[in-house]
């Protein structure tokens, strides 16, 4: 696909006006300034976007209201506070929302120091934690000396509200370490660090990097990096982050919130399960979420979006002939996977379709949440099924229309520098291109 596309060079900054179908080459140094990189994350868009679609829609303003509602990891929601506004995430996975809220707050400078420079001289000199990770098979995934060091540190983080006080301020600054924690548990683990799923490899061994040497070098970063987002950032600004599940509507968790712009990044179809690629980091901290077991995680991941771990029950009396979603070419497609995948069509045809469905919903109730002439970007891409393409982005605006919205422009952009990139043996590649569909409410 990638070689018959032509590419529009630009460099770091993206012109506010870009002709329709226009596929960019963003040609930029770093994507990982201030709190950007604080955590590893995968799929998601680099920060141009959402500082390309503010400076569109928002150039001029301040204080103004921003909503992901597939928040991630909070590439939006960091930039939104930079440009001056207020921001409200929405994610279903805990973790996601975790890092969101960190890399949004505002930390106190001498606190977070005072409580670096303990937690650094205690590690160094504490012989042993008391945090036990309630997985059987944690040797597998670690040295029995990273599991070592990694309950002393997770040990000596939960002390931290009784050690220095049960207060926001101390809460922010333990929030913060926990992530930094969680930022370095894939690397040091036995898992490999790129592959989608987390596994130990047996023909590729890797050697795992030293705990403390890096969870040091990590703390500096996320230091340096806070304080100067905290330093730069307007303290009047409010950062909601919401984590919940899909069961309530959209506009209850916005409690009649006014949005003035809305940017996101949804899953995939058969998204990327982020809960399997998390989970050498949720041994360690998924007690926070009641996540550190696979048994929860497996029950939790039941209710995200593009979800495909399915039991056959739910889709056993499902075909795309007896129930369709009105799109033609979205039906035809669906009723080719379920007749030409003798192995999973069905199921594949059922996870496509309940992902479109799922889809639907979501623009019925931003449609509730947004004003008349409210700007809805949303950075998709495209999937192939069962061998077969679909144009996810343009079924999307089909879906979109028909809930209250008017696609304004729809441009796309080489995805580059990927975390996690794997090659999914035919059953999906590769995703070369994001599309970035810039809706409005009638």
């Amino acid at each position: 696909m990638s070689e018959t596309l032509e590419y529009q060079f630009v460099k770091e900054i993206i012109p506010l006006d870009i002709e329709r179908n226009s596929i960019l080459n963003i040609v930029t140094r770093d994507v990982n300034t201030h709190t950007h990189g604080f955590h590893k994350y995968p799929a998601k868009f680099i920060p141009h976007i959402p500082k390309w679609a503010i400076e569109k829609y928002l150039n001029g303003y301040k204080g103004r209201t921003i909503l992901d509602p597939f928040c991630g990891s909070g590439t939006t929601l960091v930039e939104g506070i930079l440009a001056g506004h207020n921001v409200i995430g929405v994610d279903i996975d805990p973790l996601s929302a975790m890092i969101s809220k960190v890399k949004t707050t505002r930390v106190d400078k001498v606190e977070l120091k005072k409580i670096s420079n303990w937690l650094i001289k205690e590690i160094k000199t504490k012989k042993k934690g008391t945090f036990k990770p309630d997985c059987e098979t944690i040797e597998h995934w670690f040295t029995k000396g990273a599991i070592k060091k990694l309950s002393t540190i997770r040990t000596l983080i939960n002390q931290i509200p009784k050690k220095f006080g049960e207060n926001k301020k101390t809460k922010n600054i333990q929030d913060l370490l926990l992530i930094c924690f969680s930022s370095i548990i894939r690397r040091i683990s036995n898992a490999d660090n790129e592959s989608q799923k987390t596994y130990v490899s047996h023909t590729k061994v890797k050697k795992p990097q030293e705990v403390n040497t890096l969870f040091f070098s990590q703390l500096n970063l996320f230091i340096d990096r806070a304080i100067k987002f905290s330093t730069i950032t307007n303290p009047k600004l409010k950062n909601k982050i919401i984590c919940s599940s899909s069961s309530q509507p959209l506009n209850k968790k916005l409690n009649g919130q006014e949005i003035d712009l809305a940017i996101t990044s949804p899953p995939y179809i058969k998204a990327i399960d982020y809960i399997y690629n998390q989970m050498v980091e949720l041994f360690w901290i998924g007690d926070l979420f009641q996540m550190q077991t696979q048994e929860k995680q497996n029950k939790k991941k039941i209710e995200y979006i593009g979800n495909k771990q399915l039991s056959i029950v739910e889709f056993k009396h499902y075909t795309p002939y007896n129930t369709i979603l009105d799109i033609d070419k979205l039906d035809e497609k669906l009723q080719r996977v379920f007749d030409t995948d003798k192995k999973n069509g069905h199921k594949h045809s059922y996870v496509t379709f309940k992902y479109f469905v799922e889809m639907d919903k979501h623009f019925a109730e931003m449609s509730k949440c947004l004003s008349g002439n409210t700007h809805y970007i949303m950075i998709v891409g495209d999937s192939s099924v069962s061998g077969i393409y679909f144009d996810t982005a343009d079924f999307l605006i089909d879906i979109a229309t028909r809930n209250g919205f008017r696609i304004t422009n729809k441009w796309g952009y080489k995805i580059k520098n990927r975390f996690m990139r794997f090659d999914r043996k035919g059953r999906g590649g590769i995703i070369e291109i994001d599309w970035v569909l810039d809706f409005v409410k009638e």
